[in-house]
């Protein structure tokens, strides 16, 4: 049997979510999450016009180009910095490790799930709570937008912890 074979095959269903989490995730953190840290005059129309359906029909509070006299969203624009500096990069690691099923993944997702949990917990907070002005029906909307940014990484949580809590045992049992 050949290598990729054995690797898809030895592959969980969550890891093949998660696989797929991360290959999606690449485009849209280099076409639309970085977005606004940049000027509006090199970003291409077609992400513009992506863009523009974000934040003009979907109202979303975060995503908007420029200060436009909205609340200061430097908060939000600090985590989409570490997404494009931190993540992005990882995001490429996670896509072979899980796609070669590495036995070594899962301290790595263990950490970014913790981080982008921790991260996605305010982005949420201020959308379902927050002093923003959208209806409840937008709000929702937006909330389930962003809600598998936080489900996702939390199921890598409780998969990666797993994982490293049974190594560690069987570490010290052996011992």
């Amino acid at each position: 049997m050949s290598q990729k074979a054995t690797a898809s095959t030895k592959r969980s269903c969550l890891d093949t979510v998660f696989l797929y989490y991360f290959v999606s995730h690449i485009p849209i953190t280099i076409c639309l999450d970085i977005q606004p840290l940049l000027p509006a005059g090199i970003i291409p129309r077609p992400l513009l016009a992506l863009n523009d359906v974000l934040t003009r029909q979907l109202r979303d509070p975060f995503m908007v180009l420029g200060n436009d006299g909205h609340a200061d969203l430097t908060w939000f624009r600090s985590l989409l910095a570490c997404e494009l500096v931190l993540q992005l990069p990882f995001f490429f690691y996670a896509v072979w490790a899980l796609w070669v099923s590495s036995p070594r993944r899962h301290l790595p997702l263990l950490m970014y799930g913790t981080h982008v949990s921790t991260t996605m917990a305010p982005v949420l907070g201020m959308l379902l709570f927050g002093d923003i002005d959208r209806s409840c029906n937008e709000r929702m909307l937006l909330a389930s937008l962003y809600a598998p940014y936080l489900l996702v990484p939390l199921a890598i949580v409780c998969v990666s912890y797993s994982r490293c809590a049974s190594a560690i045992s069987a570490k010290i049992k052996s011992q």
